[in-house]
């Protein structure tokens, strides 16, 4: 058995309002990056789109305060 974690970024659809959002990554895209990185990574136990790595690394990179206020909407 196996258990990937997928982390996905604020992604345009319905689950938060976020379908028009231009800040969220069209679910296309996401899907396709995903699947590809699946295949590529098939014994991966983490699954990140180039496009969350900001978020999902800001407190070792120095960036958490900054990810976390444009994620309140500050």
């Amino acid at each position: 058995m196996q258990v990937i974690e997928l982390a996905p970024p604020l992604t345009q659809t319905t689950l938060m309002n976020s379908e028009n959002n231009p800040r969220a990554m069209p679910l296309d895209d996401l899907v396709s990056e995903t699947v590809s990185l699946l295949e590529s990574q098939p014994d991966a136990r983490q699954i990140l789109v180039e496009r969350v790595k900001r978020q999902r690394f800001a407190e070792v990179t120095g960036v958490y305060d900054e990810v976390f206020a444009m994620q309140a909407g500050r």
